[in-house]
């Protein structure tokens, strides 16, 4: 204990050029701060998952998406974590953001209520003796109201080595519950990861959240400290274990409270007429969202989600909706080009030799602005540079389960909410886009070709009369948590994206398609979907750049 105290001692004589008051003001500082923090405390922040070491891989029944977040919070191997995550005596893989695994087993437990409070702690060690990076900890006593946190940590929604950033600021720190708040985004993956304050100090390890997006709540630090030496040892505590005597605490840092990032982004006018809102007739429905203006050549574009624009879309000019044609698809990576007759607005220029900004992981935190109608915006952080994302949950779902028996095909359960309600079941699948299906393994082939979005015909017998439908597949089905419910909902066409940047702004499903500025300006790419409770998808310029070169190229050769 006295190890960690002294070294926090250390630390205050260490002071970031924000606490004079000047980040409050200035987009860059606060850009620079989390910069700061990411570059001390990144190294610390690890994945962890159940392992078999005898089989020499991750535990049967276990799947990738099952691990959880922790800290490194000694150089001796302690990593901090949630209880509701992690188990005494059981073996974990660790893997650090530089991809290094090691074999950790879990410690002391303490996941339990007492006078009206909750604790959710545990703790891991890594087993191979070393010198490992770590996080120093901050008491919570020094939070203050609208200081700026960021957490580092591992997302479920993501199968990547590195963890994704997010910023927010403390919004509660009455801890007579047991945790802090803050609207530093989390969700399931997250738990037992960590956050940290501007100094890249530990205050808070991840436990749980409400319905709204900024009710994020985190178990101090000072819980971690106060029961340490119960932590240590391979115990699932039922009650309260005796409390360390703590010693005394060294000066507490300076820290500033700093605005909202919504009142510091700063977008001009240009960028802002650069979103045009549309829409297009799915069945007898109008689904609306939004498309980014662009010049390109001498010719000015609408590029937008193309698992959103449907039939007959409309571009909104003031008060008239004027009809506009879609020119061209691009199923990979979900963009549709649209143009029309009408003079628009001058768009974002592109130029055919553009490249995407050169991003790395000390420009994580860059302060990115989302374009919206009648002068909106929504403003984020950058979260992760330049990674793919495999295609999971926007693997194509029909909403009818299907079985094999007498030789046939038939279907067994319709979901009620599927775009396929109107089959029923009994119904006896024959051809999937014209491919004729015989068995259950034909089915789930085909299947297996096609992403949300896709349109398909399905021909089937009812009651021994043929028919045939197009049936519009959706995403794969979220479950029931509420991580899922924040406003809008998941895009249907969510992954199966590569060399894409993430952010944490909470652009909703229907406003993808806009445009993503930096803080000076910059135009980045577009929102391609909302990913999860945490994350946004951003498509980047020179994606948009080649889909349009291809066009241009096509229309050329059969001019």
């Amino acid at each position: 204990m006295s190890l960690i105290y002294f070294k926090l001692g250390i630390l205050s004589l260490f002071c970031l050029f924000c606490t004079s008051g000047y980040c409050q003001r200035n987009p860059e500082a606060i850009e620079k701060l989390i910069a700061n923090c990411v570059e001390k405390a990144m190294a610390a922040s690890v994945y962890m998952i159940e392992y078999d070491t005898l089989k020499n891989t991750v535990q049967d029944g276990i799947g990738e998406e099952s691990g959880f977040s922790g800290v490194v919070v000694s150089e001796a191997g302690h990593i901090l974590t949630a209880s509701h995550a992690a188990m005494p005596n059981q073996v974990y893989q660790i893997r650090f953001p530089d991809g290094s695994r090691h074999i950790a087993v879990g410690l002391g437990r303490i996941g339990i209520q007492d006078k009206g409070m909750d604790f959710d702690m545990a703790m891991v060690k890594i087993i191979k003796p070393g010198k490992w990076p770590f996080a120093m900890m901050a008491p919570a006593k020094e939070l203050r109201i609208n200081q700026p946190v960021i957490s580092i940590s591992y997302p479920g929604a993501f199968f990547k080595q590195m963890p994704n950033v997010r910023y927010g600021r403390i919004s509660d720190i009455d801890l007579s519950d047991g945790f802090i708040e803050s609207s530093a985004k989390m969700e399931p993956g997250d738990s037992g990861g960590p956050l940290f304050d501007q100094y890249g100090r530990v205050v808070g390890v991840h436990s749980w959240i409400k319905e709204k997006e900024d009710q994020n709540y985190d178990v101090p630090v000072d819980h971690f400290l106060k029961y340490w030496t119960a932590l240590n040892v391979a115990k699932d505590y039922a009650a309260l274990p005796v409390a360390d005597t703590l010693p005394a605490e060294v000066a507490p840092m300076k820290v500033i409270p700093v605005p909202a990032l919504e009142d510091l982004a700063v977008i001009s006018a240009k960028n802002l007429q650069s979103v045009v809102m549309l829409s297009s007739a799915r069945g007898g429905q109008q689904v609306p969202i939004l498309g980014t203006l662009i010049d390109y050549g001498n010719a000015s574009y609408i590029i937008s989600k193309s698992t959103m624009v449907f039939n007959n879309p409309l571009l909104k000019i003031g008060d008239r909706n004027v009809a506009v044609q879609v020119v061209k698809r691009d199923r990979e990576n979900d963009l549709v080009l649209l143009k029309n007759n009408e003079r628009l607005y001058r768009g974002i220029k592109i130029k055919p030799e553009v490249k995407n900004p050169e991003l790395k992981i000390k420009d994580l935190g860059k302060i990115l602005v989302t374009a919206l109608p009648k002068d909106s915006t929504k403003v984020g952080v950058l979260s992760a540079v330049y990674t793919d994302i495999p295609l999971v949950s926007s693997m194509g779902y029909l909403g009818a389960a299907a079985q094999y028996a007498d030789g046939k095909i038939t279907l067994n359960r319709i979901g009620k909410e599927s775009t396929a309600a109107y089959l029923k079941p009994k119904d006896q699948v024959t051809k999937i886009n014209g491919v004729t299906v015989h068995t259950a393994s034909d089915y789930d082939k085909e299947f297996a070709k096609y992403i949300a979005g896709d349109s398909i015909s399905l021909d089937i017998v009812r009651e021994g009369n043929p028919m045939q439908f197009n049936v519009y597949l959706e995403g794969q089905p979220t479950v029931r948590h509420v991580s899922f419910d924040y406003a809008g909902g998941r895009s249907d066409r969510s992954d199966g994206f590569k060399n894409i940047l993430i952010q944490d702004a909470a652009v909703k499903a229907d406003e993808c398609g806009s445009p993503v500025f930096n803080s000076t300006g910059d135009f980045y790419g577009i929102n391609i979907s909302r990913r999860s409770r945490t994350s946004s998808i951003i498509m980047p310029i020179v994606t948009l750049a080649e889909f349009l070169k291809t066009y241009i190229k096509h229309k050329n050769i059969f001019r």
